[in-house]
């Protein structure tokens, strides 16, 4: 297996991290609000914790930057993913320090959220469109 694969692989496994704790954050925004009522006499106060949600969203945001900033310039150098990437940061930096309102920060939140598994998931795709042009192309 040559490096390039086994990086692939990596980035691929990261991404995927990537998009399973940026759903995580966005549905943890959504439903910890409608969670309060339905079990309140269940043991999942660690949930409402504002450290659940600062720690999620610090571990979204650090998975994406591990992810798509050397893919970016390693591999495909297509602004797309990243654009998605920045767009969504900064709909979790509006929601959790700007001007929106507590109505709108878990929609802001889960938006960003989504941004952020779709970059990761554009970033997948266009690594597995590399790797296939770089395993067609033949060695000068």
């Amino acid at each position: 297996m040559q490096l390039r694969d086994r990086n692939v692989g990596f980035v691929a496994t990261i991404d995927r991290a990537g998009v399973a704790l940026s759903l995580s954050c966005g549905l943890h925004c959504i439903f910890t609000p409608l969670l309060i009522g339905v079990a309140a006499g269940l043991p999942i106060g660690w949930l409402y914790d504002e450290s659940t949600e600062v720690l999620l969203l610090a571990a979204a945001v650090l998975t994406g930057a591990l992810s798509l900033g050397p893919s970016y310039w390693r591999r495909h150098r297509r602004t797309r993913c990243l654009a998605m990437f920045a767009v969504g940061v900064g709909l979790l930096a509006l929601a959790k320090l700007g001007p929106v309102g507590e109505r709108w920060e878990p929609w802001t939140v889960a938006s960003g959220a989504t941004l952020l598994a779709t970059a990761h998931l554009v970033n997948l795709r266009l690594c597995r469109q590399c790797a296939r042009f770089e395993a067609e192309e033949p060695f000068a």
